[in-house]
């Protein structure tokens, strides 16, 4: 990356976003649905579902046969917990976080963590805009590129 930043305001920005997702002041981890990270994790990691809202989540599971270019249907079975877990841990759900929401108009439906203007915000601070360009990195969805806890849902800058 060209821009750097001072890993101490760095890891101040993570550690505050960490706590304002969790919204306990810890920095405990909801518990996943292990069907949600055996089906989904098994191509991508399992993304935290407190970070896009509700009506995403339901687009996603609703569109599986075209899920961002690949055929991902899953069985009425294997659907059920998966699409239980994202609906009560969405963003707008009781255990969401409504900071996670700001910015983001009702009629709007987000596919992509990398739209929500939290994840912009943050991102567009603290990274390059070409960082993306790197082949190692390749995308912004790629988490574990920056983020070495990303597959257990830890974004922190020693994760």
């Amino acid at each position: 990356m060209n821009k750097r930043v001072s890993i101490g305001a760095f890891s101040a920005l993570i550690l505050g976003l960490s706590l304002a997702l969790v919204g306990t002041g810890n920095s405990a981890l909801p518990q996943v649905e292990p069907a949600y990270v055996k089906e989904c994790g098994a191509c991508h990691i399992p993304y935290p579902a407190q970070y896009l809202p509700k009506r995403s989540w339901e687009r996603i599971l609703g569109s599986l046969d075209k899920h961002f270019g690949e055929n991902a249907t899953l069985s009425p079975k294997a659907l059920t917990p998966i699409k239980t877990y994202l609906d009560s841990h969405a963003a707008d759900s009781a255990a969401g976080n409504p900071r996670i929401m700001r910015d983001v108009g009702v009629n709007i439906m987000p596919l992509r963590i990398v739209e929500m203007p939290f994840w912009i915000h943050i991102h567009r601070k603290q990274i390059d805009r070409h960082a993306f360009d790197n082949p190692k990195i390749k995308n912004a969805g790629n988490c574990g590129a920056c983020h070495r806890g990303a597959a257990n849902g830890k974004f922190g800058d020693d994760d």
